[in-house]
């Protein structure tokens, strides 16, 4: 294993790896995963049969902080397929338009990658029961690959959850708790039941960032290590966007990729919070208002990796900024007739890159992906009210 140490994303405190911490216990910020990059680049450099291996979560073991490969829990997840969307490319004015399908993940969403790592790391502790908060895709992930691990899963969800995303949760065996109106009641919750009652906290924490930044690691490979221009991803708890960087700044680090790209970040009207502190350049304020919104899975009032969005979008000289709910289903749509159903979160991508090459934030010339977290499954209630409404 090359991965070092822990330390805070604000701070700079150490921690050790086998320390069970799940913030910095000064100042309450996200941890950060740091790894010996010399030792890692004595594997991959030069190495034909890495480069030549078909892209997968564990292709990038080396990037990753598990001791014991033999007990890592997997589905087979990544190695989703990245789609060049011509005729939308030629509809939207694009040189080059791409979308990242995280739908084809064993759960059919992208947090199958944090998953696999962070039950994994939950074997490491020699956890029997793990917890977590979620609005739906995280408790279906979690509580496969708990049940893939033989794990107890209880899973806390807000009110108003998706039912097949319950479903699909329960299916797995675990045990749903609903608790509050939004996804940060029910995460307060998940980590008091972690602190008083002895469950393994999972979630947007810094485990989880090592295995979804193989979503970046991924699309560099699969573009044949060049760099897209542009690479637009949703914005929930901002965990997925942070990762994202985190990726590609480890394959620029060991040399693996030449440039870096710019990264966009959306987030859906009413839980625009990263959005505005960006635009405003103040300090991040939670949502207080619950308003009705077709992006669910994104329905975050405080981000908990929001700080950490905003220095990517700065590092990377990138966009931040949201979508309607109309644009958000007419995306989906438009996704739709190139053959992807995605669920609504996933079209806010596509729908800020439209928003974007219109005011020519993004240029003609230049290449994009977009990063479509979920498949549409996930949400068929919302896509049955837009259909009705056609």
């Amino acid at each position: 294993m090359f991965a070092i140490h822990l330390v805070c994303t604000k701070c700079g405190e150490r921690y050790s790896l086998a320390n069970k911490i799940y913030k910095c216990s000064k100042c309450g910020s996200p941890l950060d995963v740091v790894y010996d990059y010399e030792g890692i680049r004595e594997v991959v450099e030069d190495n034909d049969a890495w480069f030549r291996e078909a892209p997968r979560v564990w292709k990038y073991w080396m990037f990753l902080p598990v001791s014991n490969l033999r007990k890592v829990v997997s589905l087979n997840e990544g190695g989703t397929r990245l789609y060049r969307l011509k005729r939308l490319e030629k509809d939207l004015g694009f040189s080059q338009l791409y979308v990242k399908n995280e739908g084809e993940n064993p759960t059919g969403a992208f947090k199958d990658r944090g998953s696999s790592v962070e039950i994994t790391k939950a074997l490491e502790f020699h956890a029997r029961k793990v917890v977590v908060a979620s609005t739906g895709n995280m408790a279906a992930s979690i509580s496969a690959y708990g049940a893939k691990a033989g794990l107890e899963v209880n899973i806390v969800v807000p009110e108003g959850t998706p039912i097949g995303k319950l479903v699909q949760a329960m299916a797995y065996g675990a045990k749903i708790k609903v608790f509050g109106k939004a996804y940060d009641e029910a995460l307060a919750e998940s980590e008091r039941m972690a602190a008083e009652e002895g469950y393994h906290l999972t979630g947007n924490y810094h485990f989880r960032v090592e295995g979804q930044k193989t979503t970046a690691f991924e699309i560099l490979d699969q573009l044949h290590f060049n760099t897209p221009d542009w690479i637009v991803v949703p914005i929930g708890a901002g965990t997925h966007l942070r990762a994202i960087w985190k990726g590609i700044n480890e394959f620029y680090k060991l040399g693996l990729i030449d440039e870096l790209p710019k990264i966009a970040g959306v987030q859906v009207e009413g839980y625009d919070a990263v959005v505005r502190a960006w635009r405003e350049n103040k300090p991040i304020e939670k949502i207080r208002k619950k308003v009705p919104t077709v992006a669910t899975a994104i329905a975050v009032k405080a981000p908990v990796d929001g700080a950490n969005v905003i220095n990517a979008i700065n590092e990377s000289h990138g966009y931040l900024g949201s979508v309607s709910n109309e644009e958000t289903m007419e995306a989906g749509l438009m996704l739709g007739r190139e053959g992807l159903f995605v669920e609504p979160s996933s079209a806010t991508a596509l729908a800020l890159a439209k928003h974007m090459r219109e005011e020519g934030i993004i240029d003609q010339g230049e290449s994009v992906v977009v990063v479509a977290t979920g498949n549409g499954l996930k949400d068929i209630k919302t896509w049955e009210s837009a259909m009705s409404k056609e």
